[in-house]
């Protein structure tokens, strides 16, 4: 009988042990069931709430951009980084706008004249003020190119000509960058200035009274007709409209021009290089010559070939500079 004793105890403490386990099982899941009941719920809840902000989100948007169609029908309003197609020129608009017309620039509401974010720091001041009277339109040129010492390079990427860089404050030596100069010349009608100097100190104009550029799914493409000006022996005719209209945008890491990577021909330097072994006839972001007599590598240079056929000459100083056209010049030039 001894033997028998332990048999029992051992027998029935396992049974005891197996009950308890069983219910500790039952309730741990039941436990989990709930739990998982609970994280259902909230999921659903918190899918719901961004659900209502979503649509909320797009309400607010779908009303601004009626208020911005109500303030001014022909502009598109879309941000200024996002792509947009070319809006049409015939459409002039006066300089003299609304402060709440553009989402971007930014309008100043005391001077109402745009303010223009360069590269990634810089803001030029001042841009397009409204015109009181013709006698203030020399004033409404911005400069937004300019060379005359080789302190900055202009071998830069596709990133930088599109935000812009250099010495923007004192506008020498930089670009303002092919988004600023999409967004101004589709906004305004604009027209277009380069001087030009030699190493004789003899200044040259060309004006064009239409340029604009198109978007960067379009790689900024140029379009630029109407010159005047003195750049050329036959000034009925100058190189840049005749050769670069319609001409892409290009760097020496995105370069549009077939296969040929005219950047690189050039120096490195970023331009509306045209199709075709020369690349360009005209070439105003090249490198400036290190002493009087002009001259550079091959084709390196600051180029206009209808002046100094030279291709080894590059010039002393060049300016490009744009100026928004006045109530009195919509009839005119319109493509």
């Amino acid at each position: 009988m001894l033997p028998a004793t332990p048999t029992t105890i051992t027998t029935n403490n396992s049974q005891f042990s197996i009950t308890n386990y069983t219910r500790f099982l039952r309730r741990t899941s039941k436990i989990t069931r709930e739990r998982c009941y609970l994280l259902l719920i909230q999921l659903l809840f918190y899918t719901i709430v961004i659900i209502i902000i979503y649509v909320r989100f797009g309400q607010i948007n779908a009303r601004q951009i009626r208020i911005l169609s109500i303030l001014n029908p022909n502009h598109n309003s879309t941000l200024h980084q996002e792509s947009h197609n070319r809006p049409s020129h015939h459409n002039h608009r006066n300089p003299d706008c609304s402060c709440h017309s553009f989402s971007y620039p930014k309008r100043n509401r005391t001077t109402r004249c745009l303010e223009l974010y360069v590269g990634l720091t810089e803001v030029v001041s001042n841009v397009f003020c409204p015109i009181s009277s013709i006698d203030n339109e020399d004033e409404q040129w911005l400069v937004i190119q300019d060379r005359q010492t080789n302190h900055i390079s202009f071998n830069r990427t596709w990133l930088e000509y599109q935000r812009g860089f250099g010495n923007v404050q004192d506008r020498i030596d930089f670009w303002i960058g092919n988004e600023n100069l999409y967004w101004l010349t589709n906004n305004f009608p604009c027209r277009l200035k380069i001087e030009l100097t030699d190493w004789h100190n003899e200044t040259r104009k060309a004006i064009y009274e239409i340029f604009y550029i198109s978007n960067q799914n379009d790689d900024y493409r140029l379009q630029i007709d109407g010159y005047s000006g003195n750049m050329e022996v036959f000034n009925r005719f100058d190189s840049f409209s005749r050769w670069h209209n319609n001409a892409p945008f290009s760097t020496y890491d995105h370069y549009t021009t077939n296969t040929i990577n005219c950047p690189h021909l050039h120096g490195g330097s970023g331009w509306w290089y045209h199709s075709g072994g020369d690349c360009a006839h005209v070439h105003l972001n090249g490198f400036l010559p290190t002493h009087t007599d002009g001259l550079v590598p091959f084709n390196t240079g600051i180029l206009w070939v209808g002046w100094k056929a030279d291709r080894h000459y590059s010039y002393q100083h060049v300016q490009m500079a744009v100026q928004p056209k006045l109530r009195r010049d919509r009839g005119r030039h319109r493509r």
